[in-house]
């Protein structure tokens, strides 16, 4: 029951959206009473909080015997591929200091590559938060259309702004073209792992 009522949750918030959804909802997607839903998981948060770990659930299994900085990569296109699929329920994963068992054995993964990469047990714990800061807020972002490429709007904006008072931002207008959908997210992530191979050990 606790299963079908956390899936249950999730369609509701992906078909409804944030403003839209509510414990009421869910009871009625499931066909039983609010007090049923609450039994199982005390309130709203403790609903959410579900929801979250069961999205990261959902996570294929990672291939161990790949070099960390591969595992890592693969990490964070899994949460990318999440974010993407279910828009509206990803960013739940930003609320929570851990969503549970699903949110450990993840984090177990990243830490031991951590490991791995020659980090200490200190430089471990701020760069593990470092890393799904920077993973969930660029995939929570992706998903929400930050990180998309510039539209017609965008361009014809940017092509009308002055030259004399944003000389940069008109010069790139060209690359923001060009721009793709996932590159800004793999940069990043890209910039994040060169920055723990160079800094392991040195802070």
């Amino acid at each position: 029951m606790p299963e079908r009522i956390v899936e249950a949750a999730i369609h509701v918030l992906e078909a409804s959206g944030r403003e839209g959804f509510s414990v009421r909802k869910v009871a009625r997607e499931v066909e039983c009473d609010v007090m049923a839903v609450l039994y199982h998981f005390e309130n709203r948060d403790g609903l959410e909080r579900a929801m979250a770990d069961a999205l990261v659930a959902k996570i294929p299994q990672l291939d161990e015997s790949k070099p960390w900085k591969e595992r890592l990569r693969w990490v964070a296109s899994a949460y990318r591929d999440l974010a993407l699929a279910f828009p509206q329920t990803f960013p739940l994963l930003q609320r929570f200091w851990v969503t549970g068992p699903a949110d450990y054995r993840q984090a177990e993964q990243v830490n031991r590559a951590f490991v791995e990469a020659g980090l200490t047990n200190a430089q471990i714990v701020d760069s593990c938060f470092a890393w799904y800061a920077v993973v969930l807020g660029l995939a929570s972002a992706e998903a929400g259309g930050l990180l998309r490429p510039a539209g017609k709007q965008e361009l014809a904006e940017i092509k009308s702004l002055p030259e004399e008072e944003f000389p940069i931002i008109r010069s790139l207008l060209p690359n923001y073209r060009k721009q793709k959908a996932g590159r800004s997210f793999v940069l990043a992530v890209e910039m994040f792992i060169d920055g723990i191979e160079r800094r392991a050990g040195a802070f």
